[in-house]
């Protein structure tokens, strides 16, 4: 449940940097891959993943109007410092603490070579959270990834 926080992070830099409902709804569905693939190699049930406790849990974050974590990404993605949203905020984005406490856990648990290409919104908003790339350069990135077949080889 917690990596839905980062992929509403992602989707509201995106909201931030203005890119529009369909590079929004192109990184949630991207984040979603990224969710069924940690959550597959950690173990997950894959109807978990996609019901409505995954999936639908994740949209609602990702596209509600008070969701904390999209509310921070907007900021970060208009061009807000991290620090400045945070000490702004009565309520904490979980999404910020929880990106970095992924890549730790990726890493840890996928010994596959290149994990940043498995996981390029995770390590993206970990990026842009860290300073390592601007929002747009992590955007560009993201959305370069080629276009693939994302989630169509779901089986029970």
């Amino acid at each position: 449940g917690a990596l839905k926080n980062v992929i509403a992070l992602a989707a509201g830099i995106a909201e931030g940097l203005q890119l529009g409902m369909n590079a929004r709804s192109a990184i949630v569905t991207r984040g979603c891959y990224e969710m069924r693939r940690l959550g597959l190699l950690l173990g997950a049930k894959q109807g978990t993943l996609t019901g409505l406790a995954g999936f639908g849990d994740t949209f609602g974050t990702c596209f509600g109007p008070m969701s904390r974590n999209r509310i921070t990404g907007e900021r970060i993605g208009r061009g807000e410092k991290i620090e400045d949203i945070q000490a702004s905020m009565s309520q904490v984005a979980e999404g910020v603490p929880t990106a970095r406490a992924l890549i730790k856990l990726i890493r840890n648990t996928d010994k596959s070579y290149r994990v940043d290409l498995k996981y390029p919104i995770i390590f993206g908003v970990a990026d842009i959270l860290d300073g390592v790339r601007t929002p747009r350069e992590g955007f560009q990135d993201v959305m370069r990834d080629p276009l693939r077949m994302e989630m169509y080889e779901l089986r029970d």
